[in-house]
């Protein structure tokens, strides 16, 4: 009876023991299996950022479903300070289009002098002006990989032009009155506008616009220079306004950036995509010169 009790007991052991090793070796295959499902569940909440641009070059846009669900599904990339270029956009004033000797716009002097001022950016440059329409957006990539520049800001002077005579102008029927009375109101109307365009990825950040408006009284001499001369003073004058809304809009997309990447790479913090000087935007702006 002992003999066999033993026995039994020994086969009870090898059987636990085979048990055991199989439960181990299922517990062992689901693990592994698990693992590459774990790892591609990560990689689909966390995509890479953009390291290229997905637009095809075609001037008139054709963007690939894929593409653009991806383009939204990236995290938002912010590489600061680093080099920026100010592209002037001209408005053609007929259907020729701008000629290539064509005047910068007159507010991109004191634009540009008031960005410099400003850590966000390691260098701040103007380009070439470019016609209003004449080049699709990979062309101006092309244009900053020149310059050697990570960021475009666009700017651009939408302007209408108009005068009208006042009661000064009751004054003309003597003749003489014409030659030195102020009958003629002249004002300039419109807005002035910057956008913020990523050369790596051909993305458009963020536009900022500003409404400007001026007007003055004069008399009947040279009024188109006049005219032309009150829209160059105006322009002068909001410019620094627009660079300060600008920056206050740069700082605004990067707290977005970092708010929705954070959301984004909760289960992966990593390395910060955001990078952003974080002085204060002057609130002030001083007079244009």
């Amino acid at each position: 009876m002992l003999h066999l009790s033993c026995g039994r007991v020994a086969a009870v052991v090898v059987v636990c023991l085979f048990v055991g090793a199989a439960g181990c070796a299922s517990a062992s295959m689901a693990s592994r299996a698990m693992a590459p499902s774990a790892a591609m569940a990560a990689s689909a909440v966390v995509p890479p950022p953009l390291d290229r641009s997905l637009f095809a070059r075609d001037p008139n846009g054709q963007l690939a479903e894929d593409a653009l669900q991806r383009i939204l599904a990236a995290p938002i990339e912010l590489d600061l300070p680093s080099r920026v270029g100010v592209l002037p956009i001209h408005t053609a004033t007929d259907w020729r289009g701008p000629s290539p000797d064509d005047r910068v716009p007159a507010g991109v002097p004191n634009f540009v002098d008031k960005l410099r001022r400003d850590p966000a950016f390691s260098l701040v440059t103007q380009t070439m002006v470019i016609p209003s329409g004449a080049l699709g957006m990979e062309a101006l990539r092309e244009i900053a990989a020149r310059y050697r520049l990570r960021y475009l800001l666009l700017y651009r002077e939408v302007l209408a032009q108009g005068d009208r005579l006042d009661a000064w102008a009751i004054g003309y029927a003597t003749l003489v009155g014409a030659l030195f009375l102020p009958g003629k109101h002249q004002e300039v109307y419109g807005y002035i506008e910057a956008s913020m365009f990523d050369v790596k990825t051909g993305l458009l950040m963020f536009t900022t616009r500003r409404a400007i408006t001026a007007s003055q009284q004069t008399n009947e001499w040279h009024t188109d220079v006049k005219r032309e001369q009150l829209a160059a003073r105006a322009v002068s004058r909001f410019s620094p306004e627009l660079a300060l809304d600008v920056l206050a809009d740069l700082r605004r997309f990067a707290s977005a950036a970092v708010a929705e990447n954070a959301h984004r790479r909760a289960a992966d913090p990593g390395a910060p995509l955001v990078a952003m000087p974080a002085s204060p935007v002057p609130t002030v702006a001083t007079d244009a010169p």
